[in-house]
């Protein structure tokens, strides 16, 4: 479930919010783009770890595993501030 709703459900509204939010300026219109794919990296890369902790940690219950899903929680959150560090400037004087 974890990966239907951040895998393909948060990266849909992400890139679409990330598209459609009004223009940060003519000559970059949606902010940073190495922002954003810091963002789309961290997100990712949080996935794949949650995907490989999951599993882990439902044969071998035990600290081991856990710091896969503790990892996957930081990459995922510090994507989440990435992505509204970034759309923060194209909405707040808005």
């Amino acid at each position: 479930m974890h990966l239907l709703t951040v895998g393909w459900l948060t990266q849909l509204i992400i890139g679409v919010a990330y598209w459609m939010f009004p223009k940060y300026s003519k000559a970059r219109p949606r902010g940073s783009e190495r922002l954003g794919w810091a963002t789309y990296a961290l997100l990712n890369l949080g996935l794949a770890l949650r995907a490989a902790g999951e599993p882990l940690m439902a044969a071998q219950p035990g600290a081991n595993a856990g710091w896969l899903l503790a990892a996957s929680a930081v990459l995922q959150m510090l994507a989440a501030w990435a992505f509204v560090a970034n759309t923060w400037a194209r909405v707040k004087s808005r």
